[in-house]
């Protein structure tokens, strides 16, 4: 894992700015690399062949044509890459994966990430085609920015690389909207008008001659396919060579257990690799807690585990300095407690498996439950369906009420309740119909691509974890979200995924033999810090009221009318949800303002 930045000129005391403000994303060492028109810098985590031949930028050559790499991520076949291109007569210096990107390239050319089973962002430079090729993983796991104008072309890991260049920018009010919205900013947005990400999927090919970009998706997802066969058994050799090929590393490697299903699953299959494997987790304060059953998997599992206690006065130090990783508004609470983790964690480990993406392959959330209640309403005659529109908040979901008369308006549930700007809405209703395009109607697959595609992944979970763990210099590496197994969920009929009452059916089928009895029947709880309960404190309370003042010529001005109005005035989850996320965007605005 590592940090990758360049620009299409030559500035070597500009590039080492840009390596300095990311090496946080890489301590063991620094490179650069520059040819007449191209500067590319480099921050290292040494992770596989920890020696020289694995320093980057790298350059590689074969027979005359040369190519030269900088790359953050992991491709996790590569010695399956390596044997194919060895009988071509490919010949190697390195043990790394970083060699095996570039002769794939040279062979495979832009196709060659059809190949790549990992997570990754890389910028490839081509000097025989005067091109970069830039790519970004299947699922978002790994971050690229890209600046471009008419003269230049900048890209980097983190926003704050590109932000070393003197160049105006300006804050982006549809990147506002969409924050405020959602609660993260998707691609291609960024906070800042004029950078844009790279979505999951894409590719890019910045032509150094013409100053001509083209971006691709180079892979789709399969459409929804229900097939009839043992799905269980396939699942489970999945997710097993799933676990094994993130278990290659030339560091300690460990993993986090917090009790629940996803992450106690792959601790199981970890320790089919690897007996003596340390494991880590942390708790909170009251109902948040889940040490209990955090202790009843170490007990089964009887790893070497470790824990800690997430206390307030934590989260207060963090908000000090937290920014500087997170450096676009995002809201999702949770980046505290798992930069905490990720931190304690690298006392020991330079890289841990997490359960990410346990609930998007499987079905775990409750609106997938929502969607199929949907499914069966929308059965009934127009006249009935009219009728519950009526019914209490209490008695039926705010997301189903708001979905009975249209399939589209599905994601605008109650998270969206009070801000809803054009911009959020075309994008939901756009995305929400390709996506029930690609599952033939489907409304429960249709919203778990979704969220593969856009609205827990990618831009928003992903996001937390590699700015967390980023943070402090560690890897996270998440079998759940390799791309065969996302591919074979989209032939597990519905069924398999949620029925009326409950989440995950064919997942609690494939792990009931290995897992106490007590997690298989555990009721969700998220990964979530007792701050819903803090921000409602008279020193938060008084900061948030401040805020506004300050932010009045960034919000609109009915927001800013709004929030003292209607969402102060109550301490309900929605709430102090809407109180969290115009905290966390002052505090983000106040220290990248001041910096």
């Amino acid at each position: 894992m590592c940090g990758i930045n360049g620009f299409n000129f030559i500035n070597k005391p500009l590039l080492k700015q840009m390596n300095y403000s990311i090496a946080h994303r890489g301590p063991d060492a620094e490179g650069s690399f520059f040819d007449k028109n191209i500067s590319l810098g480099h921050r290292r985590l040494a992770i596989i062949d920890l020696s020289q031949n694995g320093a980057q930028p790298m350059t590689y050559i074969h027979k005359k044509n040369k190519v030269t790499i900088t790359f953050n991520g992991e491709i996790y076949n590569f010695q399956e890459i390596k044997e194919e291109l060895v009988k071509l007569g490919y010949k190697f210096k390195s043990n790394s994966d970083t060699e095996i990107i570039l002769a794939s390239y040279l062979e495979w050319g832009k196709d060659c990430v059809k190949k790549f089973n990992g997570m990754w962002a890389f910028c490839i430079y081509d000097p025989q085609k005067q091109i970069l090729f830039l790519s970004r993983d299947r699922v978002g796991k790994k971050p690229l920015y890209y600046y471009f104008d008419k003269n230049k072309f900048i890209f980097s890991s983190e926003i704050k690389g590109i932000l070393k260049h003197k160049i105006k920018f300006e804050l982006n009010k549809d990147a506002i909207d969409l924050y405020f919205s959602l609660g993260f900013i998707p691609a291609p947005y960024s906070i800042y008008k004029n950078i844009n990400k790279l979505e999951q999927r894409q590719s890019l090919i910045y032509n150094l001659k013409t100053n001509n970009l083209e971006k691709e998706y180079y892979y789709e997802w399969p459409n929804y396919n229900p097939q009839k066969k043992n799905f269980k058994q396939e699942f489970y050799n999945l997710i097993k060579d799933s676990t094994k090929l993130r278990m290659i590393s030339d560091v300690p490697l460990g993993a986090f257990l917090s009790g629940g299903l996803d992450s106690s699953t792959i601790v199981n299959f970890a320790q089919m690799f690897n007996k003596n494997i340390n494991t880590y987790s942390i708790g909170f304060e009251g109902k948040y807690d889940e040490t209990p059953y955090i202790n009843i998997t170490k007990n089964h599992f009887k790893t070497n585990h470790h824990h800690k206690y997430y206390t307030e006065k934590d989260f207060k130090n963090q908000l000090k300095e937290i920014f500087y990783y997170f450096d676009e508004p995002f809201s999702d609470s949770s980046m505290f407690p798992t930069e905490f983790l990720t931190k304690f964690a690298r006392e020991e480990l330079t890289v841990s498996l997490s359960g990410d993406g346990g609930d998007e392959v499987f079905g775990g959330y409750p609106r997938y439950k929502y969607a199929l209640q949907l499914t069966i309403l929308r059965k009934m005659p127009k006249s009935i369906r009219k009728l519950l529109m009526f019914i209490p908040y209490s008695k039926l979901k705010e997301g189903l009420k708001l979905s009975l008369l249209s399939k589209e308006s599905f994601y605008s549930e109650a998270r969206t309740d009070f801000f809803k700007p054009q911009i959020t809405r075309e994008i939901l209703e756009k995305r929400l119909k390709k996506c029930l395009e690609k599952t033939n109607n489907d409304l429960i697959q249709a919203v778990r691509l979704m969220d593969i595609e856009f609205y827990t992944l990618p831009d928003n979970f992903l996001t937390k974890v590699d700015r967390a763990s980023m943070a402090n210099a560690m890897e996270i590496r998440c079998p759940f979200l390799d791309y065969r197994l996302i591919e074979l969920s989209m032939q597990s009929p519905s069924k398999n995924i949620v029925s009326m009452f409950n989440e995950k059916n064919l997942f609690r089928e494939i792990i009931k033999d290995f897992l106490p009895s007590r997690i298989i029947n555990k009721k969700k709880q998220g990964f979530t810090p007792p701050i819903n309960d803090w921000i409602t404190k008279p020193e938060y309370k008084k900061e948030l009221e401040k805020s506004l003042e300050e932010l009045k010529e960034i919000l609109p001005k009915e927001w800013i009318q709004f929030y003292p109005a209607k969402i102060f005035p109550t301490n309900s989850l929605v709430h102090n949800n809407y109180k969290i996320r115009l905290y966390l965007f002052y505090r983000w605005y106040k220290y990248w303002n001041k910096n």
